[in-house]
């Protein structure tokens, strides 16, 4: 539980932290974006997994942990376009604050107004390797059992017939 909390506090952390910058060669204005504005969907993620976690200690059935577990894979298929974009250091995140700065829309054309621009590797990829962590950590979180718990024998209706 300890390391599911850490590394979705880390994972706050680091999408928070800036991603891409670049200056507008016209007004030598520099424009920087984290990764909670490049994807709003980080925001929805960390805060439906820490509802998640706290959940947790309220799941004891099969189907609910299977269902838990669902969502958990759902959440981490959401995330998956982060994942790419932050492999290729694409900076097309930057599209909406150029086309606010300089009134081009279109990649092309604000590609060769911008210069100096930096893509936060650091930031992207430790965000990435710290929703992988979540992810497991929630997962066996999840399935194993609790202090206290018994193991769950899988019976059906016809075990449970009287004998007589």
């Amino acid at each position: 539980m300890i390391l599911n909390l850490a590394s979705l506090i880390a994972g706050w952390v680091l999408a928070s932290q800036v991603w891409a910058a670049t200056t507008v060669v016209e007004s030598g204005s520099r424009l920087t974006i984290s990764g909670l504005d490049a994807y709003p969907q980080i925001t929805f993620l960390l805060l439906t997994g820490l509802l998640i976690l706290w959940l947790s200690r309220y799941l004891n059935s099969l189907f609910s942990k299977f269902l838990t577990t669902a969502v958990v894979v759902l959440l981490l298929a959401t995330a998956s376009p982060i994942w790419f974009e932050s492999a290729s250091g694409s900076l097309n995140i930057l599209m909406p604050q150029i086309s606010k700065a300089t009134g081009v829309s279109d990649w092309l054309g604000q590609s060769e107004l911008i210069r100096g621009s930096s893509y936060g590797h650091t930031a992207a990829d430790g965000f990435v390797v710290t929703l992988i962590v979540w992810f497991i950590s929630l997962t066996v979180l999840l399935w194993t059992n609790r202090v206290g718990e018994s193991k769950k024998e899988f019976v059906t209706r016809i075990d449970k017939l009287p004998s007589w």
